[in-house]
């Protein structure tokens, strides 16, 4: 390598640097930093939004259809053209462009959007409104031989690196630290990288130890018995803990110093709301915590301050609430910064920066995947995150969303990481339990187990006729549609997906040819003899209730203006008909007889008329998750008990159930006097604590 190629590599590091930055009027973009920067006021674009204003940069004064963009900026992806519109709204605001007098994207009616605010590359002798081919500034030769230095130097050691052989990277493991019955969930580490605080669920109560990972010492965190304890968290130095205790009547935060294994007397810090079973964690200030609270149980939550020097409560800023609103966070492990984890309408995953000391909420990166509840890493500069459903790995991403690094792979599903106070390891919760479907016959009250093998069966549904069950596998370590024959036993893989998707609800179409299957934010139809799968063209948002109305008709409920209503799918035309706002959900069923109405005052109706329908039970709620949670077959209704835990059937016009099923997982199928239930293979679960370690390699 010559000078002149030193030279040229400088040239060259200039040129992709500054192909990176735009000058848009009085704006400054940087594709890379993903920042719209004015008057030394710098805002932060969603990563999607900044992909636009680049494509835009490049294509500027050209009319660019909406195919265009889903198929350049979207790379394929499947959204709607309502999305694209939402983006450029975004886009919009964001450079406050007005858009019925726009000086920036012009709307060309049926053909597409215009670029017309002139956008030039930012180089280093340019910074003007012209694109120029980028000069090096004028250089002193003392300049010019410490920057020939500096680079053989580079070279030099890239040489040496080179020759030198490389050192295998460690291999990380994991190793179990507890053992006990049922379930542990929510570790927490104490400074000293000892003491671990973590809640076990045995099938009864939730409860919170306290256990010396070295000696085996374990402590419990009593309260009264009727109330479980649990999430914990320890402060910095690992002289207090913090905790919930709480059941559906009462929620309470307590802290209790701790010496060793040694406890003080619980203090009450805060009365939250009955039934909001939220977390609670310490900054890096005692005085200050921040927790997690809902109006009451199966509401949204919302992030709040605790200040202990006056007992002051104060709402965060954070994201807007969808689903179960922003109940996960994480406290950065060195400055007052929290991670939020927080879906969006389309339901993709986004993560949330707070700067506690300033309150200035930035969005750091959305993913579009069934993930779940961000941390941030020992280094403070990655999230870190279980891996897409079903959940095998530990990930990390940087801060942009843009480079994604496993760090774990194991052979049980894996659920939320935290950091190990040692600073460099991660704890989290692996199960082992799995999911099974039996077969329960109201006439004779007897049960059979119809599906029971090492990996989960989820979703089971009768079919119309009651002779076959469509179901959710993970055999092949994707979820699959699979057919269960009540006649022959016999069993039948439909789909070969390769795709992650996680499925929430199966509905079969009256003619038993289809099947819609509700994912995490689309309705896939499919076509049960050929296995294939059609996204219905719709908004990536909150579905619920999906049913069949006809074999060309598929309803399902949505937001719409504040409320869940019904719209009726047309799959011939792919047409869309919004019912009356009355209706909050309709449940379809191949006879009319069968057919469930809920209003938005969640008074129920039955049939084709939609006669009112008294309920054998107030307050029965229309919705399980996505699922609906009342089925009717005949004269027998049934519904899920969550506070329970057990399905209860009745007889029309019944106040009592002549039938209830215990079971922890709501989702269930009725079809004369058959019913299929889901049923974890343990009434307690199974899981562990794993901690990872480091192996190096030879």
């Amino acid at each position: 390598m010559t000078f002149c190629d030193f030279f040229d590599l400088k040239e060259l590091f200039w040129q992709q640097w500054n192909s990176m930055r735009w000058k848009i009027k009085g704006f400054e973009f940087c594709e890379h930093q993903q920042t719209l920067t004015k008057e030394h006021s710098a805002v932060r674009l969603e990563p999607m939004t900044s992909e636009l204003l680049a494509y835009f940069c490049r294509h500027q004064n050209l009319v660019v259809s909406k195919a265009q963009l889903l198929e350049e900026v979207w790379r394929g992806r499947f959204v709607s053209d309502n999305t694209v519109s939402k983006l450029v709204t975004k886009l919009r605001k964001a450079l406050k462009d007005d858009a019925r007098n726009p000086a920036f994207i012009v709307t060309v009616p049926k053909r597409g959007y215009r670029f017309v605010a002139g956008a030039s590359q930012i180089t280093a002798a340019n910074t003007g409104d012209t694109q120029q081919t980028p000069h090096l500034p004028k250089q002193s030769k003392a300049q010019r031989y410490l920057f020939i230095f500096l680079l053989c130097a580079i070279c030099i050691l890239a040489w040496f690196s080179f020759l030198k052989p490389s050192v295998a990277p460690a291999v990380l493991s994991a190793k179990a630290i507890t053992s006990n019955k049922g379930s542990e969930y929510f570790p927490s580490f104490a400074a000293d990288g000892v003491r671990l605080t973590y809640m076990n669920h045995d099938g009864e109560k939730f409860r919170l130890y306290v256990k010396n990972t070295l000696s085996g010492e374990q402590v419990e965190i009593e309260h009264e018995q009727e109330k479980g304890v649990g999430p914990a968290s320890w402060n910095d130095t690992g002289t207090q803990l913090v905790y919930l205790v709480g059941n559906p009547e009462s929620c309470q935060y307590f802290i209790r110093e701790f010496n060793g294994m040694s406890m003080s007397a619980p203090k009450l810090i805060y009365t939250c709301n009955p039934g909001s079973y939220g977390r609670i964690k310490f900054t890096h200030n005692d005085n200050l915590l921040i927790f997690a609270e809902s109006q009451a149980q199966g509401m949204p939550y919302s992030l709040y301050s605790l200040s202990l020097d006056d007992n002051t409560t104060q709402w965060l800023p954070q994201p807007d609430i969808h689903l179960a609103g922003n109940n996960q966070f994480d406290i950065h492990p060195t400055e007052n910064k929290l991670l939020i984890s927080s879906p969006d309408k389309q339901q993709w995953e986004g993560f949330y920066q707070l700067d506690l000391e300033t309150q200035q909420l930035s969005l750091l990166f959305k993913l579009n995947a069934y993930i779940c509840c961000g941390i941030w890493s020992h280094d403070g500069q990655h999230v870190v995150l279980m891996g897409e459903h079903p959940a095998r790995d530990i990930v990390q991403y940087t801060l942009d969303g843009r480079e994604k690094t496993v760090l774990f792979t194991g052979p049980l599903q894996l659920h939320r990481p935290e950091r190990h106070s040692n600073g460099v390891d991660y704890v989290f919760t692996a199960f082992t339990y799995n999911v099974n479907v039996d077969e329960y016959n109201l006439a004779d009250k007897q049960s059979v187990s119809m599906l029971n093998d090492s990996v989960d069966e989820r979703l089971a549904v009768l079919s119309p006729d009651a002779n076959h069950a469509a179901y959710v596998n993970l055999s092949s370590g994707n979820e699959e549609l699979w057919l269960f024959n009540r006649n022959t036993q016999k069993r039948s893989k439909i789909t070969h997906f390769e795709d992650g998707r996680h499925y929430l609800d199966l509905a079969w179409s009256p003619d038993q040819r289809k099947i819609a299957a509700l994912t995490l934010n689309a309705i896939h139809v499919i076509d049960v003899k050929s296995g294939k799968a059609k996204p219905l063209p719709l908004p990536q948002k909150e579905y619920r209730g999906v049913s069949f109305k006809s074999p060309k008709v598929l309803a399902f409920s949505v937001k719409l203006d504040a409320t869940w209503q019904v719209v009726e799918y047309h799959l011939e035309d792919n047409s869309m008909v919004r019912l009356p706002p009355k209706w909050k959900s309709i449940q379809y069923h191949a006879l009319a007889d069968n057919w469930l109405w809920v209003d938005q005052d969640d008074k129920w109706y039955s049939g084709g008329n939609a006669t009112p329908f008294t309920m054998p039970k107030e307050n029965v709620p229309a919705f399980y998750g996505r699922q609906f949670n009342v089925r009717k077959s005949g004269q027998h209704i049934a519904f899920y008990d969550r506070q329970q835990n057990q399905i209860q059937f009745y007889k029309n016009q019944s106040e009592k159930p002549f039938v209830t099923i215990q079971s922890q997982e709501g989702h269930f199928s009725l079809n004369g006097n058959i019913v299929l239930t889901s049923q974890k293979s343990s009434s307690a679960n199974s899981s562990d604590l794993y901690q990872t370690y480091r192996v190096p390699t030879q």
